[in-house]
């Protein structure tokens, strides 16, 4: 009786396996095939409706009636500009908290993660695709929203750009932690929907960014939005665009803990099935 040799699974190379730009690709065709493009644009479109149905969002800080605004960096833009930082984060929180657990959850349940797992691809591959599809389209979110709200009324810059852009990258991380947290461990996509929508409304009111709250100085709100990932990253983002009393350090400290508590736990914590 002749012995049958079962052909041996190809070897999985480099840190992601081979392919990964194969699978990126195809990763994010499903994902913009799934609608998930219009999450990533809605808090642009809330942005827009706002300001076209509340006119004094766009009236300029300057002139009559604002004498006490003279001085203030925010002088000679639109009011708008205060609650720009906060609705940036929304976008950040979509995408990161609306949309990754669900696809996850989604991969689990279907035994899409099982099969994965068998493959000759790193395990690890399909969820960077999926981290880097979160963090371009959280970007092209972010500057979807300045484009539209320069487009419709006057803000100006940002004067620190590099804190600017230190708020953005750092709260993407940090809420792309907690959203690996939370996709790594719930079983079903409805459950998964529940769960990331739940944090990301928690974190959008405790932050007070729809009220501009999250960029106001002192008092018991701004204690509280800056110990979450959504508030923190709003004020690093204000203090770099209009500057501000305190250089945002605290904010930076509280991003990197989420980070650094959530990331270790998702990657131990994760569930094929």
């Amino acid at each position: 009786m002749t012995a049958v040799t079962l052909p041996a699974r190809a070897p999985r190379s480099g840190l992601l396996g081979r392919g990964f730009a194969t699978l990126l690709v195809t990763e994010a065709k499903v994902w913009l095939r799934d609608s998930a493009v219009f999450w990533v644009a809605f808090p642009t479109l809330v942005l827009a409706a706002t300001l076209l149905v509340s006119p004094e969002m766009r009236e300029v800080v300057q002139g009559y009636g604002w004498e006490s605004a003279q001085g203030h960096p925010v002088y000679g833009s639109a009011a708008v500009l205060m609650m720009l930082p906060g609705l940036i984060t929304l976008c950040l929180g979509m995408t990161t908290l609306a949309i990754l657990p669900a696809t996850f959850a989604g991969f689990r349940e279907s035994g899409v993660l099982k099969l994965f797992s068998a493959s000759p691809m790193r395990p690890q591959a399909l969820f960077a695709a999926h981290a880097t599809i979160n963090l371009v389209a959280s970007l092209l979110g972010t500057v979807l929203m300045v484009a539209v709200t320069a487009a419709m009324a006057p803000i100006a810059m940002p004067r620190h750009l590099a804190v600017t852009l230190a708020g953005l990258l750092l709260g993407l991380v940090a809420l792309l932690a907690v959203g690996s947290l939370v996709a790594a461990v719930v079983p079903r996509a409805n459950v998964a929907t529940i769960v990331g929508n739940t944090a990301f409304f928690g974190f959008m009111f405790a932050s007070g960014i729809m009220t501009g709250g999250a960029a106001q100085s002192g008092g018991a709100l701004f204690q509280v939005a800056r110990a979450t990932p959504m508030g923190a990253a709003a004020q690093i983002i204000q203090y770099g665009w209009i500057g501000g009393e305190t250089f945002p350090w605290v904010q930076m400290l509280v991003l990197s803990a989420w980070a650094v508590v959530c990331a270790p736990l998702a990657v131990k914590l994760f569930r094929w099935r």
